[in-house]
């Protein structure tokens, strides 16, 4: 592991949101690894800012005298959700820089940190971590405190957690962490709803009902062999945060982007998809998201279960068990070959067999395709566009363009 790296070892917590990891971490490299964005009302009609409560000077500088004390001690768990950049992005096809998983034995991991980049989001523990910046006595900064490590949260999922386990404070909290990332989007006009609360809706959707995706979506790490070795019932499982990125790709090229701006009214009142219309943005689905309306959110829908439905039938129903086709990698590509196909064809699509079946016979448990998730990502994509002759934005090396047309012959 480089130097840029530390080392931690962790115990894998599962409980029904999705599993966790107890471990132990320094307060300085805490200070370096983790962020926290203030979540508040800023004016009188309800518009948002941020993500976490707001923080309290006083109480941090009580903290800190509380850390100077010969009877310190901080027993509960600072929760993070981790490989999310400061700009609230999941981090992705970078896999030299994400923490990583690496199983010990049963439920003990190593759990590798970067220390170049700020990639913890504190979903609870912000006072208790940037006190530390206040303390008069340095040496406690070397002081190991107890983290509860989740990885790939989804914001929304990150939301929930944060307006659970603050459900003591004031209600406002909890409603602002709730109308933040919209955990309960059952409950708030259809209208308002964000991409990024469409894209939730629509993974739990896939997970619970009749869909191709069915008991095959965790709350989990992205990585497939952690993936794999939870898989209980199913022969696979795919986090929520893989699914949720690729319907975003399909409705908004920055859904954070949209989100901020929809927070600029009160969700009750004037929120609204259209609050976003004038932004330039070409995304295959976005007329339809922008609609606003039950009819063509559940065409959204639909899209991507009858994209799916044909890929079950002509590639997953004769795969190889352990073909990467139903890894990350493969889901990703799938989504991005999907994206292709709505922006070569409108968003009427239907029947999505005849992309398919020019690659149905591909065997993609070839070891070509088992490369660091961006390389293998591009790889499976490359195929699928190849088969199709849609090689015109294609730059392969001669030994990539070389192997796609073994696959293919």
């Amino acid at each position: 592991m480089a130097d840029k790296f530390i080392k931690t070892f962790g115990i894998k917590i599962s409980q029904p949101l999705g599993d966790f990891f107890l471990t132990k971490i320094k307060a300085s490299d805490l200070l370096q690894i983790s962020f926290s964005e203030e979540l508040q009302y800023i004016d009188e009609n309800g518009k948002l800012k941020g993500s976490q409560r707001k923080s309290d000077d006083k109480r941090l500088k009580d903290i800190a005298k509380y850390i100077d004390s010969v009877e310190m001690a901080f027993p509960n768990s600072v929760i993070l959700a981790v490989n999310y950049t400061e700009a609230g992005e999941l981090l992705d096809d970078e896999e030299e820089q994400r923490w990583t998983l690496k199983q010990i034995q049963g439920d003990l991991y190593e759990i590798g940190i970067p220390i170049s980049k700020k990639l913890a989001a504190i979903i609870d523990g912000q006072h208790r971590i940037k006190a530390f910046n206040d303390i008069e006595n340095k040496d406690r900064l070397d002081i190991e405190i107890p983290c509860s490590v989740f990885f790939d949260l989804p914001n929304s999922y990150q939301a929930f957690l944060f307006a659970t386990v603050n459900g003591n404070q004031k209600k406002v909290d909890r409603s602002l962490a709730l109308e933040q990332f919209g955990f309960n989007v059952e409950e708030e006009p259809r209208k308002s709803w964000t991409p990024e609360k469409l894209a939730v809706f629509f993974s739990r959707k896939l997970n619970i009902k009749d869909s191709p995706f069915f008991h095959h979506i965790k709350v989990a790490p992205r990585d497939d062999n952690f993936l794999v070795s939870s898989a209980q019932k199913q022969e696979w499982y795919i986090s929520t945060s893989t699914v949720v990125d690729g319907i975003l790709q399909l409705i908004s090229k920055n859904p954070k982007r949209d989100r901020v701006e929809m927070q600029q009214e009160h969700l009750f009142q004037s929120r609204n998809r259209k609050q976003i219309a004038a932004i330039k943005d070409n995304s295959p689905l976005r007329d339809l998201y922008l609609k606003g309306e039950e009819e063509s959110d559940e065409s959204i829908y639909t899209c991507v279960v009858d994209f799916f439905t044909a890929f079950e039938e002509r590639i997953w129903k004769t795969r190889k068990k352990e073909s990467f086709i139903v890894k990350s990698i493969g889901i990703q590509a799938s989504f991005d070959f999907l994206k292709e196909i709505l922006n070569r064809n409108g968003s009427n699509v239907t029947d999505f067999s005849k992309w398919i079946i020019p690659f149905e016979k591909v065997d993609f448990s070839d070891t070509y395709f088992q490369q660091a998730s961006g390389i293998g990502r591009s790889r499976i994509r490359n195929v699928m566009l190849y088969a199709n002759n849609w090689t015109e934005h294609l730059k392969l090396k001669p030994e990539d363009k070389q192997k796609v047309e073994q696959f293919l012959t």
